[in-house]
């Protein structure tokens, strides 16, 4: 199991080695990241959020400037996606 991420600068390296070249591109391209929900969301659900330490997913809601007594991990997942989104856009200009 791959290392709770505590920074956006870790959680994107982690997502740029374990995803694959095509993965990338299909998240640099979609409109609507929702379409990632059951598949990249999950596994970020399970991997980062589920389950863990509450001062690990603090840190990472933190990174993410959310707050625990709102933030769903639905919601945490789809933002660390967007996020990842604008991260790829801006490397391949």
């Amino acid at each position: 199991m791959s290392e709770i991420p505590k920074t956006k600068r870790a959680c994107f390296a982690q997502l740029d080695e374990m995803l694959s070249d095509a993965d990338k591109q299909a998240i640099t391209q979609t409109t609507d990241v929702f379409e990632f929900h059951f598949t990249l969301g999950l596994w970020i659900r399970n991997h980062w959020i589920y389950g863990q330490d509450d001062g690990e997913v603090s840190a990472l809601l933190k990174a993410f400037g959310e707050d625990a007594i709102i933030c769903s991990a639905d919601d945490l997942s789809e933002k660390i996606i967007k996020e990842y989104r604008m991260h790829l856009r801006r490397k391949r200009k």
